[in-house]
């Protein structure tokens, strides 16, 4: 791992072990950020949105391309074009899709298509979550 890129969330009970904590991190050449013990648990609640719960939407949609015979490798241009967008614009900006546009023939379309009922269900949820932020209801 290049540690420069991963960054070092410092929370400390006493005061002095402040700035050993920030040079331990600088030494290891990360950037440090101090945070409390709330942040620290919400920022641990967001992790798990960012990577556990897109690592199952991934496997999800490999089972999907799999049960057509789709090599999801095609896919992973779309997952890495989509993690480089949030580097240059919030999540609200790169949102894009079916949803986004409120084209309720193509979501129609995907819900007849979903098979297994959890991934249907999954799609309805995220799908509704997308038109309420995005204000079409």
């Amino acid at each position: 791992m290049d540690f420069s890129e991963i960054p070092i969330c410092i929370e400390v009970t006493e005061k002095e072990n402040l700035q050993f904590m920030k040079d331990l991190a600088e030494a290891l050449g990360c950037t440090a950020h101090k945070i409390s013990t709330e942040q620290r648990q919400t920022l641990h609640l967001a992790a798990v949105f960012i990577n556990n719960f897109t690592n199952q939407l991934y496997r999800i949609a490999h089972e999907i391309s799999d049960a057509k015979s789709i090599n999801f490798d095609i896919l992973k241009p779309l997952i890495m074009e989509t993690a480089r967008k949030v580097q240059d614009m919030s999540p609200y900006m790169a949102q894009t899709g079916p949803a986004k546009r409120n084209d309720k023939k193509t979501i129609k379309r995907h819900l007849k298509q979903l098979e297994n009922e959890d991934h249907k269900a999954i799609y309805e949820l995220l799908t509704a979550s997308i038109k309420k932020t995005h204000n079409y209801r």
